[in-house]
């Protein structure tokens, strides 16, 4: 098959790729052409929330969850009925801004910290007075949407979210540029 012409590349794109083209998120593009094979990639920047902008996305991820909480929701083989909405603690967001700062500092993902702690131990170090805990993490999703997206479409996350015994939650991003996902996430469920 020949390489198509300008024309026709151009045809192409309108007709097969048009929603794409004109998809107002996606700002750059580039294109390139190697004997019969043509490339074309779309991309938007990758624009993380600034540390001061924390209490936005907080209460963005708080009404994200809120809204999965008030309808019926299938988190791989378990089944959730709606669940009472949840309220941010200011207590349980000190133990989400340390994991998420050593998350991002180490450059890992993981529920134990680099110090070798656990969630509960995280937030018992806060002086909140738990029965019950949960926590969420992630490494590269740039804002509030995109966590939410993956953690509800994460079996073991989507549950923490959808425990009806949960009744405060917190969530922290940290920054750090010079690794690969930049971005790290921790949310942290709570009950007295």
């Amino acid at each position: 098959m020949r390489a198509p012409t300008d024309a026709q590349f151009v045809d192409i794109a309108r007709t097969r790729f048009c929603s794409l083209l004109v998809d107002g998120d996606l700002q750059d593009i580039g294109t390139y052409r190697r004997g019969d094979e043509i490339w074309i990639v779309l991309a938007q920047p990758f624009n993380t929330p600034q540390p001061k902008d924390a209490s936005t996305v907080s209460r963005e991820v708080l009404a994200l969850v809120n809204q999965a909480r008030s309808r019926p929701r299938r988190c791989g083989r378990e089944s959730f009925d709606a669940a009472p909405p949840l309220t941010l603690s200011s207590v349980l967001v000190k133990a989400a801004n340390a994991h998420a700062r050593d998350m991002a500092r180490y450059a890992y993902m993981s529920h134990t910290g680099h110090d070798g702690s656990t969630p509960e131990q995280r937030v018992t170090n806060t002086g909140y007075r738990w029965r019950m805990v949960g926590e969420n993490v992630a490494m590269g999703p740039p804002n509030a949407d995109a966590v939410m997206k993956g953690w509800l479409g994460s079996p073991g996350h989507c549950a923490n979210i959808m425990t009806p015994g949960f009744k405060e939650m917190a969530v922290a991003y940290a920054l750090n540029p010079n690794t690969e996902y930049e971005i790290y996430w921790t949310q942290v469920f709570g009950r007295q």
